[in-house]
């Protein structure tokens, strides 16, 4: 039991970090976990190369080897270029939230009942993916603190979960 609550301290105190910093800092936390993704894909790139001059030649495929030099090329665009991946991610999803309550409106407006509530929906969602095209890099400022936020509550509980455990524990 005392393995797991030193596990739930030092996780606590992990979660309370990253989100005090996607708090204060959201920009370079976003930024900071794009280029760690870019290393991400990097290994996995490193691992698919790897992997197909590894095997028999009879058992290479050669979509091994384009997908490791595909995901190369996204893991090095990643960690060269961060602030252009976080600056695209809130556009292509204003967007995608655009198009999506766009479909849901058309099947709002042809609903025999529930109508007005379903249309309403739909516009709130074209207008927040509106927003966010208008303003992506704030909605994503904001969106980091308001994760950075949850993170700080589950830090937090976590520290004092692992505290009230231990006290309990000594008992």
């Amino acid at each position: 039991m005392q393995g797991i609550i030193k596990n739930k301290l030092l996780s606590g105190i992990v979660l309370l970090a990253l989100g005090i910093l996607l708090v204060i800092a959201p920009a370079q936390a976003l930024e900071t976990y794009v280029r760690i993704l870019g290393a991400i894909f990097l290994v996995g790139a490193a691992l698919h190369i790897a992997g197909h001059f590894l095997a028999k030649k009879e058992d290479r495929a050669p979509l091994s080897l384009v997908l490791g030099v595909a995901a190369g090329l996204i893991g090095i665009f990643f960690v060269a270029a961060p602030g252009v991946v976080t600056g695209i991610l809130p556009v292509i999803f204003g967007i995608v939230l655009i198009l999506n309550s766009l479909l849901d409106l058309v099947i709002g407006v042809r609903l025999p009942s529930g109508k007005a509530m379903a249309v309403v929906l739909a516009l709130i969602g074209i207008a927040a993916g509106v927003l966010i095209l208008l303003h992506p890099n704030a909605i994503a400022h904001i969106i980091t603190r308001i994760i950075g936020a949850g993170l700080i509550y589950e830090g937090a509980i976590g520290v004092f979960t692992a505290a009230i455990a231990h006290k309990a524990m000594k008992k």
